[in-house]
């Protein structure tokens, strides 16, 4: 058994930041991944947005938190970003949270901006009562990951990324955790982070703690082939039950989200509880997360109905068809339910040894694990 000076759980990019951290301070560092390679779920399965903060309305302090790292992480990770579109946000007129005049109002007071547009211009008649032009971008996860993957690689021996591990057991010592897996390994170190994101329960209850409060959604993310008219532009029609269609990184893909059609199912357990994974063959369970791209009893696609929402808002002019689905396991703060924020929440469960867990959703505030990944040393 090896002892390092951290060991991290979850190769996504919260992880491999943390591993890369880490390393330029020095410390031995394990990474424990139970997929076959980085950034295969989350990181990858998502909308792709770098928020500045539009996206939450009715939760100023997650729109100044994502406004407050958007410069930084364009900076840091420019090379990933696509930012040749246009960002186009509007209200809808029927059954929105938010008006038009609110929106404006809000990122005013977030300090975002915003460019009132004419509806007409983009939108069929009657469907929006704001529309504007806003400065948000997209990343490329696959681009992202290949640059984590240089950057640790010029580490040698002092970071190690082992891939196909599935934890049995975590043991405290007295002054260290161990942690076991399937594959009959041992890993320890004073020094434990599960940035597991859905896996973060399951993780949380082999170690013994607190879990989060939160539930989970089975996700699926539309990957489209779009036509010359729609490729420059990225539609979020909000806040409420709509859709949103934009530049998935540098893929050439735009991806299609809705609020109502992307989650296929909900569990409210504390562990992930889902009727498909008595269908798995074994692939999930309450115990461990599969991959839900990889599982026999993956949904059927939604497309149709999230395709027939963009249409009905949408001018005819922007056309966009199918092109595959990805699904991913989304897990949601309890207490986000209010307000819709997204809270990036680090938790420090243990001293001496230390034990953190860190829950969020977004990617640009990677950031705040700055404070806890220095405060061990």
């Amino acid at each position: 058994m090896k002892k390092y000076d951290k060991i991290i759980i979850g190769a996504g990019l919260y992880g491999l930041y943390s591993a890369l951290y880490s390393c330029k301070k020095g410390l031995n560092v394990v990474v424990l991944e139970c997929d076959d390679a980085p950034f295969k779920r989350a990181t990858y399965i998502n909308q792709a947005r770098v928020h500045q903060g539009y996206h939450y309305p009715r939760s100023i302090s997650t729109a100044l938190k994502s406004a407050g790292y958007f410069e930084r992480f364009n900076r840091d990770y420019g090379f990933c970003v696509n930012k040749e579109f246009e960002q186009i946000y509007a209200t809808s007129s029927k059954y929105s949270w938010s008006d038009g005049k609110q929106f404006k109002d809000f990122c005013k007071a977030a300090n975002i901006p915003c460019e009132e547009l004419h509806a007409s211009n983009y939108f069929k008649n009657g469907m929006c009562d704001g529309v504007f032009r806003t400065r948000e971008y997209t990343y490329d996860a696959m681009i992202l990951k290949e640059y984590f993957i240089e950057e640790l690689s010029k580490y040698g021996n002092a970071v190690t990324i082992n891939y196909g591990e599935k934890i049995t057991a975590i043991e405290k010592t007295a002054d260290t955790y161990v942690i076991k897996t399937e594959e009959g390994n041992s890993y320890e170190s004073a020094f434990v982070l599960n940035s597991t994101y859905a896996g973060t329960n399951q993780i949380l209850e082999m170690a013994g703690f607190e879990k989060f409060g939160i539930k989970y959604e089975l996700c699926e993310i539309i990957l489209c082939d779009v036509n010359e008219r729609l490729k420059g532009i990225g539609f979020t029609v909000m806040d409420g039950p709509f859709f949103s269609i934009m530049p998935f990184g540098k893929t050439g893909y735009h991806s299609l989200t809705s609020v109502t059609f992307t989650p296929h199912t909900t569990s409210y357990d504390a562990v992930p509880t889902f009727s498909c994974q008595e269908e798995s063959s074994g692939h999930c369970s309450t115990k461990r997360l599969g991959n839900c791209n990889d599982c026999p009893a993956k949904p059927v696609t939604a497309f149709p109905y999230m395709a027939n929402l963009a249409r009905k808002y949408m001018l005819d002019d922007y056309q966009f068809e199918y092109k595959k689905s990805l699904f991913s396991m989304k897990p949601i703060l309890m207490s986000s339910e209010i307000d819709d924020s997204r809270p990036t929440v680090i938790r420090t469960y243990s001293k001496n040894p230390t034990f953190v867990g860190v829950l969020s959703g977004k990617i640009n505030t990677v950031y705040d694990l700055d404070e806890v990944l220095d405060d061990v040393e």
